[in-house]
Order: C-alpha cells, then sequence, then structure tokens
C-alpha cells in the first residue's frame, strides 16, 4: 500500500500555488511567514516519513579454528572398585601383557588386538600430512625464480616441437600433392597407351560368347529332337531335368555377361569383364560335357539307334572343341591385357603405395601439431600462474588439505588405539579373560580391581548416546571444585536405556585420569564429552546459515554493504553454535540476523 503523506503534500502544494502571494504579502506579512515555515515543516516530515529505511544487520566473521563437538550433562560422583574392561572393537588377541594378581598403574597396557593394516594406516596419513604441509609451504614462499626459468625453458622447448611439427606438415602436404599429381598422370597415360587393347579386349570378350550361346543352342537342338525327347522321357527324365537345370544356369550366366562386357573404360575393368567371360564360356563348355555324357547314357531302342546316338554326340563334341578353342582365346586375351598393362600397374601400385605414404606422413605431422599446441597452452597457463604468485585461496584449500590429513591421522591413531587395552586407574588384576590368538569372548576381556574407588555416573538423551563410544575423551568441573577440570575417559555404555523421572536416557560411566584423594560420593558437576573435532577448518554461526528459495543451503555476506547469498557446504556443528563450512573466505562478514 502506497504511504498517503505524498499525496497530501502534493495536494497541500497545489493549494498553495494557487493563493495570491503578492496580494497576501502585502497585506499579511506575519501570515504568510507562518505559512511558508508550516510548508518547510510538512516537506521535511513527508521526506522522513517516505524515505527508504536501510536495513540493520548483526554480522559475524568466517573464522578459522577447530570445531568442537560435545556432550553435556550433569556426573556424579559414584563407587566402583570392580572395573570389568572391555575392548571398543572385535578382533583375534595378539598380546596379554598381564597375568591374574599383577599390580598395574594407570595407562598400563594390558592386552593388544592384532591391528592388521591399522598401523600402515597412521604411516600413510602420516605421510599425506606431511606431503600436504610440505604443498602448503611451498605456496606460502611463493614461486621462485629458479621456478620460473625452468617454466619459461620448457615453454620454449614445446613451441620450438610445434614449429618442427608444422614445418613437417608442409613437408608432408607437398609430397601429398606430389604424389597425387604424379598417380594422376600415370593413369591418364595408362589409359590413353591401353584405350586400343582394352576395346580389343571387349570385342574379343563378345565374339567368344557369341560362340558359347551358339553352344547353348546346340544342346537345345540336339534334345529338342523327337527321337530324343522320347527316349529322354521313357529312359531317365529325372536325370534330363537336372541336365536341363545345370544348362538353364549356364545360360543364365552368359546373359549376364554378355550384358557387362565391351563396356569397360580402363584396363582393369577390361581384365574383370573377360574374367567374367571365360567363366561363362567355361560354363557353356562343361554343359556341353555333361550332355554328350547323358546323351551317351540313354538306352539304344528302334528309332533311337546307334547311328543317331553317335551323330547327335558328334554334334556336341564338335561345338565343345569349338567352345574349348574360345575358352583358350579368352585366356590368352586375358594374359595378353595382363602382360600389357603390367608395367603401368607396378608403376601405379607404386604410386599408390607412395600416396598412402604421404597421407600418413601428414596425418601424423597434424597429430602432432595438435598435441604441442595442447602442451603450449598448458605452459603458457602454468607459467602465467607462477608469474602471478600464489592465490590466497590456494593457500586457503592447502590448509584444508593439511587440516584433512590431519584428521585422516587422527582417526587412524584412534582407530589402533581401540585396539589395546590400558589399564583406567591404578590397582590390581584379578581375572584374565583372553588368550592370546583366540577371539575375544563375550563380555569383560579383564577385570580389575581399582585402588581408587571413584568414577563419573551420567545420563545421556538418546538424541545424543549414538555419538557416545568408549574410550572417548571428556572431562568435569565439580561444584565443590570451581575451576578446576578433572579429565575423564568413558568405559562403559548401556546397552539398555533408564526411566529418569519419565524420559529414557542411557546411563553412562568414564574414569578419572588423575584420581584425586578429595573426592566425595555423590559431588556433582557439569561433564562434557568430546565426540568430535575438526582441526583448522573454517566456521560460521549456525544461525547464519539458511536455505534460499532453490532449496540451496547458503549464507549472506555482506560485499560493499550488499548483502549477497554464497552457496556453501556444511561439516560438522560444534558445540558453542558454530558450524563448519566450505565455500567462504576467512574473514568474510556473514549476516547472522536482520533486524526489522
Amino acid at each position: 500500500m502506497r504511504h498517503p503523506f505524498p499525496i497530501i503534500w502534493r495536494y497541500i502544494r497545489s493549494l498553495i500555488a494557487r493563493l495570491p502571494w503578492p496580494s497576501i504579502m502585502r497585506r499579511h506579512p506575519v501570515w504568510s511567514g507562518i505559512i511558508l515555515i508550516l510548508t518547510a515543516l510538512i516537506g521535511l516530515a513527508a521526506f522522513a516519513l517516505t524515505r527508504p529505511k536501510t536495513p540493520e544487520y548483526v554480522t559475524d566473521t568466517v573464522k578459522r579454528g577447530d570445531v568442537i563437538r560435545t556432550v553435556e550433562a550433569v556426573g556424579t560422583v559414584i563407587s566402583e572398585r570392580d572395573l570389568a574392561l572391555q575392548f571398543p572393537v572385535t578382533g583375534i588377541v595378539a598380546e596379554v601383557y598381564v597375568r591374574e594378581g599383577q599390580v598395574v598403574k594407570s595407562g598400563e597396557k594390558l592386552a593388544a588386538l592384532r591391528a592388521g593394516t591399522l598401523a600402515a594406516d597412521i604411516a600413510s596419513a602420516g605421510a599425506a600430512v606431511q606431503s600436504a604441509q610440505a604443498d602448503l609451504n611451498a605456496l606460502l614462499e611463493g614461486t621462485r625464480p629458479e621456478d620460473i626459468a625452468i617454466a619459461e625453458a620448457e615453454l620454449q622447448s614445446k613451441r620450438a616441437s610445434l614449429e618442427v611439427a608444422k614445418t613437417a606438415l608442409i613437408t608432408a602436404e607437398r609430397k601429398l600433392e606430389s604424389s597425387k599429381n604424379k598417380l594422376q598422370s600415370l593413369e591418364s597415360e595408362a589409359k590413353i597407351s591401353l584405350a586400343g587393347t582394352v576395346s580389343a579386349a571387349g570385342s574379343t570378350a563378345s565374339e567368344y560368347l557369341a560362340d558359347a550361346r551358339t553352344g547353348i543352342k546346340t544342346i537345345n537342338d540336339v534334345f529338342d529332337s523327337i527321337v530324343v525327347q522320347d527316349v529322354v522321357q521313357k529312359d531317365n527324365p529325372a536325370g534330363y531335368g537336372q541336365l536341363k537345370s545345370r544348362q538353364n544356369r549356364s545360360a543364365q550366366e552368359l546373359e549376364s555377361a554378355l550384358s557387362v562386357v565391351a563396356t569397360a573404360v580402363d584396363y582393369e575393368e577390361a581384365i574383370a569383364d573377360l574374367v567374367i567371360a571365360r567363366a561363362a564360356v567355361a560354363g557353356v563348355a562343361e554343359a556341353l560335357r555333361q550332355a554328350n555324357d547323358f546323351l551317351l547314357g540313354l538306352a539304344i531302342t528302334s528309332n533311337f539307334t546307334v547311328s543317331v546316338r553317335d551323330t547327335n554326340s558328334d554334334t556336341l563334341a564338335t561345338e565343345r572343341g569349338t567352345i574349348q578353342a574360345a575358352l583358350s582365346a579368352v585366356d590368352a586375351a586375358i594374359n595378353n591385357l595382363r602382360d600389357s598393362t603390367a608395367s603401368f600397374t607396378t608403376q601405379i601400385s607404386a604410386e599408390k603405395s607412395a600416396l598412402a605414404s604421404a597421407q600418413g606422413e601428414a596425418d601424423r605431422a597434424k597429430a602432432d601439431i595438435a598435441t604441442y599446441e595442447a602442451s603450449v597452452n598448458i605452459s603458457e597457463a602454468q607459467l602465467q600462474l607462477k608469474r602471478a604468485g600464489t592465490r590466497p585461496q590456494d593457500i586457503a584449500a592447502a590448509r584444508a588439505r593439511v587440516a584433512e590429513n590431519a584428521a585422516r591421522l587422527q582417526r587412524a591413531r584412534a582407530a589402533f588405539g581401540d585396539t589395546v587395552l590400558t589399564a583406567p586407574v591404578d590397582g590390581t588384576i584379578t581375572k584374565v579373560n583372553v588368550k592370546k590368538g583366540e577371539a575375544l569372548p563375550t563380555g569383560a576381556a579383564i577385570t580389575m580391581l581399582g585402588t581408587s574407588p571413584y568414577r563419573i555416573e551420567l545420563y545421556v538423551a538418546e538424541v545424543d548416546i549414538p555419538l557416545i563410544v568408549v574410550s572417548q575423551s571428556g572431562s568435569i568441573e565439580l561444584d565443590a571444585f570451581p575451576g578446576v577440570f578433572d579429565s575423564l575417559r568413558v568405559s562403559e555404555i548401556d546397552e539398555a536405556a533408564t526411566d529418569r523421572d519419565g524420559v529414557s536416557k542411557y546411563r553412562v560411566k568414564l574414569d578419572f585420569a588423575f584420581p584425586r584423594e578429595e573426592l566425595r560420593i555423590g559431588m556433582t558437576g557439569d561433564t562434557e564429552i568430546i565426540t568430535g573435532m575438526r582441526l583448522d577448518v573454517l566456521s560460521v554461526p549456525r544461525r547464519s546459515v539458511i536455505e534460499n528459495d532453490d532449496a540451496e543451503t547458503v549464507v549472506r555476506v555482506l560485499l560493499n554493504g550488499e548483502a549477497t547469498e554464497m552457496p556453501i557446504t556444511m561439516g560438522m556443528e560444534g558445540s558453542e553454535g558454530e558450524v563448519e563450512v566450505e565455500g567462504v573466505e576467512e574473514g568474510d562478514v556473514v549476516i547472522v540476523l536482520e533486524k526489522n
């Protein structure tokens, strides 16, 4: 809704503008002054009421440090001399260092499990920390002049290689063009020189295919006669059907050959046509032989006499001889054409090989150019980075890698520590339930009688109990000793919940690292257990983290007085209201609260 004051102000100004000011000033000078003063005051009020208000923010900064997560509860001193000690993990017992009745000191090793690769994990994580720290140190030191000189020399070397590759491409392209021209010249020369031979080959093929067609006609004439047909139908009609089928195939191959020969434009097509013609002629010669054999196998009858048979057989044999001669002539024509083209074929084949080689050289040169161009671009970018120096965000990223690897090392050490059972307090071993080489039993591994009967008992809400594990460290500030923090270690966690004032909670027991004689049963104090720790990370107040309209997790950063949303990735939340984040820089001003 629009503010009504500007509308009223415009109306008042319009009324004032219509008044007869010269006359009023002469007759009523005092009232005129009062009206002018009231007009100025109304204008100032309109300006104050209608000007936009500047938003007010409660801000904080992005800080670098340690984020620690704790579980807090009220702890009570209890008496419990008998301690049932368990490993926080399962496994095979590697060593047992104590015996029943032995007196031990707090922190002394009692037994150990097979560590497997955990020791190697510690070494690997330690090496990673050293490597990350070395990278960080290198960034902090900045680029040395020697490094820049080496980068410049590498860039010049790669540029020289690129120029060599470009020269090689020019040479290869010239050879390729020369080879193409030479091949084209040879093919043109061969076409002109062999034009007559090619034409003659086509005529030869057509001529002998015509002879083959006559052979097919001769077979049909012999077997179409009434006498032969009569004996065929009576003696072997099935065999004649097969003979006729083979004859038809030969005739089809012959007609197909006739349709393609005599159309060759070069010697290679001419040789191919002659080969097709030879196959067709050979097929007809074979058809004549099969027909003659079939004829000679027919039974002699009163009509199909020996004389009739022999006459027809001679006809087929004579025609077969003619076809065989045609076949020999086709072979001679093929050999003659091949001999005529042998010299050109050799030269053309050699030039095609040279052309392929030149094409390969050109392709390799192009690939080398692409490779060297990419390498030069990378080297130029690396040189620019070295000359520009180290960016703050690179140093921040390197610090984050150091912190990440340090956390890995801490986790590896913690996992290795879980394989070693130590005495939580001074005391005497009362029972050893484990043996070397055996799996851990159910229940306590070792029991002992502590010299100090004091422990801390507290009850933890079910939302916090998943964060607590055996062997975690903590501390307590007893009300009787304000300002004094006694170190603790988690030793037992109940499996089942206990009802405490109508609320289900889980009992946790902790042992004193250094028990004091002043402790008394029933003393209470504020207890905290450290359940997580992130070292040297960036953090912001949890209240500054919001979700925008696009369902992105963001913080609002003040840049030049303007609020800008920055997407972030959240990590572990600390117990002091802070949360680990990635996506912002140390020192950035973030908005925690906007005042309306």
